[in-house]
């Protein structure tokens, strides 16, 4: 019987991720991340052919994450379903909880990967699209819940406002790591909130 390669892969997909993040993926070599892993050329390319493949391997296993916190938060707030404003509140809440007092400003593997979108395949990129896509439609579901007994106080663009809360995470995630404040993104997160909040009424 082989052995089991499934704690060497991972090993070679987490340190991988944090040197893609620290020094992009262009700015990672293979050498580094035997380095950090500790293994050989060989069990390397026993896991990922090539460096592209550990690169699909890598933003295939962030988008996993980052659906499951969506469906997590979904599923912690389906108790509000019948109070579609709030349950989007609370939605907002969950993580603003979630980055309030961690140490280290966070990095996004997306951002990462955007700003060298030449050294990935279409497929790759694809993801990426795919999972933002996915946050877009469900705060745009999120939003037309809230419409049915809400009216907002200004015109919006539906599909704008569903991109802002990735345009804030993204924009924090930059702003926090620039300016080596972790607090950045709960704050903004919250910003966000107060704007829903103030944003809609309820139907006279």
């Amino acid at each position: 019987m082989g052995r089991d390669g499934t704690p060497t892969r991972k090993k070679i997909l987490e340190e991988s991720k944090k040197l893609v993040l620290n020094y992009g993926f262009s700015g990672t070599s293979i050498d580094q991340i035997l380095d950090k892993t500790g293994i050989t050329k060989g069990a390397f390319f026993y896991h990922f052919r090539t460096k592209n493949a550990l690169a699909k391997a890598l933003i295939e296993n962030y988008a996993k994450e980052d659906m499951n916190h969506l469906e997590w938060a979904l599923q912690e707030t389906e108790y509000l379903e019948e109070i579609p404003l709030n349950r989007l509140l609370q939605f907002l809440q969950h993580f603003i909880d979630m980055m309030t007092g961690i140490k280290e400003p966070p990095s996004c593997l997306y951002a990462s990967y955007t700003y060298e979108s030449n050294q990935f395949d279409e497929e790759t990129l694809n993801i990426i699209s795919g999972s933002i896509l996915k946050w877009r439609n469900t705060f745009i579901e999120l939003i037309e819940d809230i419409m049915v007994d809400n009216k907002s106080k200004k015109d919006v663009d539906m599909q704008s406002l569903a991109d802002q809360f990735t345009v804030i995470f993204e924009g924090a995630f930059v702003l926090s790591k620039a300016l080596n404040d972790p607090e950045i993104v709960p704050k903004q997160l919250q910003h966000f909130k107060n704007y829903l909040e103030l944003l809609f009424e309820p139907k006279g």
